[in-house]
């Protein structure tokens, strides 16, 4: 084989299908064809390989390392062929991941929670997948590039060519422990007295945040300074400090107290993504879920069963 044009797309096509499942059974039903059918197929791929890509037993059949491989690489060509036909077809296709790119500030909690929430609307056409963008402008550049499908952002993009939404606007909110708390007489002293956490890697957020408190009247004595969450969370509870985060409806702060100045700080999310894009149901369906907003969690959020019958599992595997 020297060119694309030496492989036989069907065979290959069939290949991926009985490799998802790894059963020619099923294979054959997916493609509405006979197992006789489709078991020639395979060998004759295997043949023009010159490679096993099956080992198969009275249990059925199992990959070969060559097959894993081939299968992950056919695995991207496939569900690329799958946007295309999305982009002109009327059809909805599916059939192919989505990677959600996040941009890593005060909002990931909410941007996950958000993500997770899409996954039950995806689920039936493919799996989610989230990648970690260092800034807005890394988020940007990685969707322009289809390195991600769509993107979270606490920024509105500036290009043409891509267009956004507003998920929902969250407040941040200040907390310490309830021990703490219940010790001063006035919530500005504990926000002036305690150490005040900053994070390092959210230089506009802790610009916003110190605006807000010069303009409430309070200039922390002492500030401290963590990139990891766990850590401050921990001293927080222990009444060592005092920190900001995002109020989440869906979260219980457990051992923590939560409080705010006369003036909530409120910052928006936005969801982002390629205009040429809307097409794909990927895209549609995260409209669908922009129009819910964050706080309605699904109807089948915590249905296991859901998951089950997406994936297609045979009833004698099931308890």
């Amino acid at each position: 084989m020297k060119s694309l044009k030496d492989i036989n797309w069907n065979q290959l096509y069939a290949f991926y299908e009985v490799a998802k499942v790894q059963s020619l059974k099923e294979g054959a039903k997916n493609l509405k064809i006979s197992s006789s059918t489709l078991s020639e197929q395979l060998k004759r791929l295997e043949d023009k390989f010159d490679t096993k890509f099956f080992i198969r037993s009275s249990k059925g059949l199992t990959l070969t390392s060559e097959g894993a491989k081939l299968f992950e690489r056919s695995k991207g060509i496939f569900e690329e062929g799958n946007k295309l036909l999305e982009h002109y077809s009327a059809d909805t296709v599916g059939g192919y991941a989505v990677s959600i790119g996040i941009e890593e500030t005060i909002s990931t909690g909410l941007s996950t929670e958000f993500a997770s929430q899409y996954w039950d609307l995806y689920t039936q056409y493919g799996s989610v997948n989230t990648v970690k963008q260092v800034s807005h402008e890394s988020l940007v550049d990685n969707l322009l590039q289809n390195n991600i499908d769509w993107g979270i952002s606490v920024r509105k993009p500036k290009r043409k060519t891509v267009d956004f939404a507003e998920i929902g606007s969250f407040e941040i909110v200040f907390c310490c422990s309830i021990e703490l708390f219940e010790k001063f007489k006035n919530k500005k002293d504990i926000l002036i007295n305690i150490p005040f956490v900053e994070s390092s890697w959210d230089k506009n957020l802790n610009k916003k945040i110190y605006k807000y408190l010069r303009s409430q009247s309070v200039i922390p004595k002492e500030k401290i300074c963590s990139d990891h969450e766990s850590f401050v969370t921990n001293l927080c509870r222990r009444g060592r400090c005092v920190m900001y985060l995002p109020f989440n409806p869906l979260e219980n702060y457990e051992g923590l107290k939560t409080f705010k100045l006369d003036e909530p700080i409120k910052i928006s999310l936005y969801a982002v993504w390629k205009k040429s894009e809307e097409s794909l149901i990927s895209i549609k369906l995260l409209k669908k879920l922009i129009e819910s907003k964050i706080s309605n969690v699904p109807l089948r959020y915590e249905d296991v069963d859901l998951q089950i019958e997406v994936s297609e599992v045979s009833e004698e595997k099931l308890r």
